[in-house]
């Protein structure tokens, strides 16, 4: 098929379409609706509407009632405002609304699509399920190569369709990049942006023994929850970071140095390491929700101690990770003991993951 500049087409292996802006010998520059100039080849693009797909071998890929599906089709068939828009987000909000609920809970879901020619073809999905709103970048990676999908903005309990991938183009794409920041109306509580990468397994991916029964959508998924993934791999880094230091440790032991000049004993402050790997045997157990519950159990427990104990200072070893247990820390503190006072501990000891709370003086 032939096509010119200006001509209006849709994409054949992917979702969307949008005007043509140029062609280059055999590449046909497409302009989508988000304003991304996307290549193509003749052969993957129609000028009339592209069929719809039929229902999913596995699955049916309607949301349930208590999320909004926000399909990039439905997305970009949506008539234009009277008026033209903001080029701003208005975030002002209700200022004795606290928003103190910082769980963030993030997911990537693949739903097959049978095609009428008998191939498949898998659906992306974006899941929100928390409080928070996204500013999200979607990316595919193929031979070391970008190329964007999509980017917006997605509202709390809500999910969304980032692109659809064929069976024959699984082998070409290496995996999926996200990078994501969050925020909300009012006051809150801020999280640490998150950056993801998802590979592409393409055996693991057309096996459907590996899509089960879920919570957001009606029919089976293949669900990658992102946040408890980043935060495990936060830490093992954290608990590899550990081992690298016991190593160098063992090696002084085995090594000694000449011994350095004795320190002062300072007793009027404490040291408390909340470091997950410190306080249970094997971390992997609990989920994020989980640790966070467990180090906010040890912090209280150790500060309601030295207050008894008439200790001047404690400092908490919290390490830096994505910053959920410092403000969680930190809001603790605000909420239920206002009276003391708290800082960042020296940063020549701890870096920048400890916090110190002054007890008396």
């Amino acid at each position: 098929m032939i096509f010119k500049k200006g001509d209006r087409v849709k994409f054949l292996n992917d979702v969307g379409g949008g005007v043509v802006t140029r062609i280059d010998q055999k590449t046909v520059y497409v302009e989508n609706e988000d304003g991304f100039e996307v290549p193509a080849t003749a052969s993957q693009l129609l000028r009339v509407e592209v069929p719809q797909a039929e229902a999913s071998p596995f699955t049916s890929v309607s949301a349930k009632p208590s999320f909004t599906d926000v399909s990039a089709e439905t997305f970009h068939t949506v008539e234009p405002a009277a008026e033209t828009p903001p080029d701003y987000i208005d975030l002002s909000g209700d200022p004795d609304d606290t928003n103190i609920d910082t769980s963030v809970n993030i997911l990537l879901a693949w739903i097959p699509q049978r095609k009428k020619n008998g191939k498949t073809a898998y659906d992306l999905y974006l899941v929100n399920d928390c409080g928070y709103y996204i500013m999200y970048v979607a990316a595919m990676i193929s031979e070391g190569a970008y190329r964007g999908i999509q980017a917006g903005m997605l509202e709390n309990e809500t999910t969304i369709h980032l692109t659809q991938i064929s069976g024959e183009n699984l082998k070409t794409i290496s995996s999926i990049r996200l990078e994501m920041l969050f925020f909300k109306k009012g006051a809150y509580l801020p999280q640490e942006p998150m950056r993801y990468e998802l590979k592409i397994d393409e055996f693991y991916l057309t096996d459907a023994v590996n899509y089960v029964a879920n919570a957001y959508f009606d029919g089976k998924a293949l669900i990658y929850n992102i946040s408890e993934e980043y935060l495990m791999a936060e830490i093992e880094n954290v608990a590899r970071e550990a081992q690298i230091q016991f190593e160098k440790q063992k090696k002084q032991i085995d090594h000694p140095l000449p011994k350095p000049p004795k320190k002062v004993q300072v007793n009027d402050t404490e040291e408390v390491d909340l470091h997950i790997e410190q306080l249970v045997d094997n971390p992997k157990t609990l989920t994020p929700a989980g640790m966070l519950e467990t180090q906010m159990e040890h912090f209280t427990i150790a500060l309601e101690g030295a207050i008894r104990n008439r200790m001047k200072r404690i400092v908490f070893i919290h390490g830096v990770g994505n910053g959920r247990l410092r403000l969680e820390i930190k809001r603790t503190l605000d909420q239920k003991y206002p009276k003391l006072r708290y800082q960042d501990a020296s940063f020549k000891e701890y870096g920048y993951g400890a916090t110190m709370v002054i007890i008396n003086g």
